[in-house]
């Protein structure tokens, strides 16, 4: 069981209040979320109603584990707490006040709306059935109690209400439904030249006394907040799997045993044809005309396709498929014991049916075989070792982990191993400091302030363990010479982007002038492209020139000269040549309905942004 909870839960946890939500939130493009926790710091509040620290702490540690599960290989610059915080706390305050507004036009979740919903997760399911024992562990791995975890599938049910309201009101016009046919439709030839920033490498070069200036003005984004590592000492079923001590007479008494218990490892592969039985007696006719077919040489695979009254069977030629002896009733066996392979029995009654039963093969089993069963044996009785193990050195290692200078004398007394984690913040790290319950632990006062041992924690079932204070790190801001490369490359970015505008420019002037996009990409050395019958959703172009060229006015004096930039940065300059109105009459029904949707979805979204937009506007915000 303890194995099926962990291929349950694998990979699952973090995903477990996603899986809830009918319509997706958008706040931060994957899910937003609203933790509850004790009664700290408050660092805004909507309507009076408080966000606190832990909630965005917690919630900066979640978003960083999203975002890292999502796109492997990040910087991790990119996923520091300052990064962070502002689209958390917004996601926060908007959830928030989406939540007071659901709540104020008396929107409600039932117990049994609550108990539909956690009962039909399959997160929370084991062999197709709810198994509340999973459900117990996989919230307490998320942080939540079930009162707390009940809470917040409420607030999300009761957001859901108020956001499906809004969906299934909004509708579009034929009109409107006319002019987006015709916007889509809509094609446009443009020509275009890219700028790379990579060009201007180079020719720029940045000064010591630039870099110091960044430094000195945008100091705060250097900035450090406290850090700790911790020691821990981790123990699972891994650890004491070696201290498992397993005898050769072990392994092949357990082997004797299983050879006992397997038996007679013959199967049966059997078909039959069955004719039930009648009032009057007739299924004896019926049948026994079946067998004088079967000896003068008719397949009995067609015939029971014909006559066979077992449902289950009969269009599968009466194939029943594999037994093993003592799995078939009695008449069955009786009558299969005395055919070969390829025989058909005599006619045998038996469960208000007659049936006539074909051998289609004796599959001979093989005995298990000593030498190859002997590692699995061996793992088996080790993990059942271990478990009765488990006990013994989680006391242990209370005992020896209580008021200790380091955990590394108790390591080694236990014979485990001790890791030491990087450092890591309030919103969490990596490995064991992106558990929310080390996180707590490491950060209260025991460990932080007083240096004691934390008291052993059970992260998972069978998995527990132990940290202690390695470091403390105050908030700092880093020193210049650490930063100094990094200074450098974003001034130089900034020095190429205006360097590639002002060519922009440049090149603009000259293509208004009368020049033409390929004979100034050859003069410059630069890539350049056409484009011919774009539509505003299907082109062979940069998604951001495309939306660029198609914001320019349908009656605009042609040709029109532009820049944007690409999705890669770089400074794309484009001259739009042609635009041609759409054939309606082209669209096929399919395609008619799929653009109507298309619209459909735009027009919803639009207008639950603006009624959320509204709500924010509306509501007492502070931060």
């Amino acid at each position: 069981m303890l194995q099926d909870f962990r291929d349950k839960l694998r990979g699952m946890t973090a995903g477990i209040l996603v899986a809830i939500l009918v319509i997706p939130f958008a706040f931060f493009g994957i899910d937003s979320f609203f933790l509850s926790g004790p009664d700290v710091e408050q660092v805004a509040s909507v309507n009076g109603e408080k966000i606190t620290q832990f909630q965005v702490e917690q919630g900066i540690a979640l978003r960083r584990q999203q975002i890292a599960s999502q796109f492997e290989g990040i910087d991790p610059s990119l996923l520091g707490d300052e990064q962070l915080r502002a689209p958390v706390v917004d996601a926060l305050v908007r959830e928030a006040v989406l939540f007071q507004q659901a709540n104020s036009q008396g929107m409600a979740v039932s117990d049994e709306i609550f108990r539909d919903v956690i009962i039909g997760q399959e997160a929370f399911k084991r062999d197709g059935r709810f198994d509340a024992n999973i459900y117990q562990y996989a919230i307490g791995r998320l942080g939540y109690t079930p009162k707390t975890y009940r809470q917040r599938v409420e607030q999300e049910l009761l957001v859901n209400q108020l956001m499906s309201g809004i969906y299934v009101s909004s509708f579009n016009s034929p009109v409107e439904l006319e002019a987006f046919l015709n916007l889509s439709l809509e094609e446009r030839d443009f020509h275009y030249l890219t700028i790379p920033l990579k060009k201007f490498d180079d020719i720029i070069e940045i000064d010591e006394q630039e870099i110091a200036a960044y430094y000195q003005e945008q100091g705060t984004k250097f900035d450090e907040p406290e850090k700790i590592s911790i020691e821990y000492i981790r123990l699972d079923a891994d650890s004491l799997m070696d201290k498992a001590e397993i005898s050769d007479e072990q392994i092949r008494a357990q082997f004797d045993v299983e050879l006992a218990s397997a038996g007679d490892t013959t199967r049966w592969h059997i078909a039959h044809i069955q004719v039930d039985e009648q009032a009057d007696g007739s299924e004896q006719a019926v049948i026994n005309d079946i067998k004088a077919r079967l000896d003068a040489g008719e397949d009995f695979a067609e015939l029971a396709k014909s006559y066979s009254e077992d449902a289950g069977s009969a269009q599968q030629g009466g194939d029943l498929g594999d037994f093993s002896p003592g799995s078939l009733p009695e008449y069955f066996e009786k009558a299969l014991e005395t055919l070969e392979p390829g025989e058909v029995s005599d006619v045998v009654a038996g469960d208000n049916a007659v049936h006539l039963i074909r051998l289609v093969a004796r599959i001979e089993g093989q005995k298990p075989v000593f030498e190859e069963q002997r590692e699995r044996i061996r793992e088996e009785l080790a993990s059942a070792a271990v478990i009765e193990m488990m006990p013994r050195y989680v006391e242990e290692l209370k005992e020896k982990t209580y008021n200790v200078d380091s955990l590394e004398s108790a390591a080694t007394e236990l014979g485990l191993e001790m890791g030491i984690s990087e450092p890591f913040s309030r919103s969490g790290g990596t490995g064991v400091s992106a558990d929310p319950g080390v996180l707590e632990a490491a950060f209260g006062d025991d460990v932080l302030e007083h240096g004691f041992a934390s008291e052993v924690m059970e992260l998972q079932d069978q998995q527990y363990l132990v940290i202690k204070l390695k470091e403390r790190i105050p908030a700092h801001r880093k020193p210049l010479d650490e930063v100094r490369d990094t200074i450098a490359a974003t001034l130089k970015a900034r020095r190429a982007q205006e360097m590639a505008l002002a060519k922009s420019r440049e090149l603009q002037d000259k293509l208004e002038a009368g020049a033409t996009v390929e004979a100034l990409a050859v003069e410059e050395d630069l890539p350049w492209q056409v484009v011919a019958n774009a539509t505003r959703f299907e082109a062979p172009a940069d998604p951001l020139l495309l939306a660029a060229v198609f914001a320019q006015p349908a009656g605009a004096s042609l040709p029109v000269v532009g820049e944007t930039a690409s999705s890669s940065g770089d400074v794309v300059v484009y001259s739009l040549a042609r635009i041609h109105e759409g054939d309606i009459a082209k669209l096929s029904e399919d395609e008619r309905e799929g653009l109507g949707r298309s619209l459909e979805q735009m027009v919803v979204s639009r207008e639950w942004r603006a009624y959320e937009e509204t709500l924010l506007a509306q509501a007492e915000i502070k931060r």
